[in-house]
């Protein structure tokens, strides 16, 4: 080729940014992998002790008292920490099972230490900090759980359209 010819030279790279000439291969941009099944049940394991370790720690909150007035910081524990964690459970592993996990786990740890020992402990009483902290926390856990749900089957309807 001349070096008077306009036309570019084929073995020469293209400069970046140009398009690609027609019949070339462009590669695809990298997109991201799905999580391996292992990656996602660590996840859901994690968060799962993770739940367990906050219901203990609430449990031993809901007694507080500053003076003679209760402190409800583990109403607003279990409620921010039942509703989030149902959340992240779902969002990490893809499966409402994990989701609906948390608040079972939750609950289990709170109904075993709502039961007085033999020799008369009880960690959480039956005062009305310790029954609005029982009910709090279930229906949050229920409202991450169909709140994840209803994200879902929303998504999946704007899909089929």
């Amino acid at each position: 080729m001349r070096a008077t010819d306009p036309r570019p030279d084929p073995a020469a790279p293209a400069p970046p940014g140009a398009p690609a000439p027609l019949g070339s291969a462009v590669p695809s941009p990298p997109s991201r992998p799905a999580d391996p099944l292992a990656l996602r049940v660590a996840a859901g394991v994690l968060i799962s002790l993770f739940s367990i370790g906050l219901a203990v720690v609430e449990a031993f909150l809901v007694p507080l008292r500053i003076g003679t007035v209760p402190l409800p910081l583990s109403v607003l524990l279990a409620v921010v920490g039942n509703a989030g964690l149902t959340k992240l459970a779902v969002r990490q592993t893809g499966s409402i099972v994990w989701g609906v996990l948390q608040p079972v786990l939750w609950l289990l740890v709170i109904v075993v230490l709502s039961l007085p020992r033999p020799e008369g402990d009880l960690i959480v009483p039956g005062s009305l900090t310790g029954l609005v902290f029982l009910f709090a926390g279930a229906v949050a856990g229920a409202y991450g759980v169909a709140s994840e749900i209803t994200r879902r089957a929303g998504a999946s309807a704007r899909t089929r359209r």
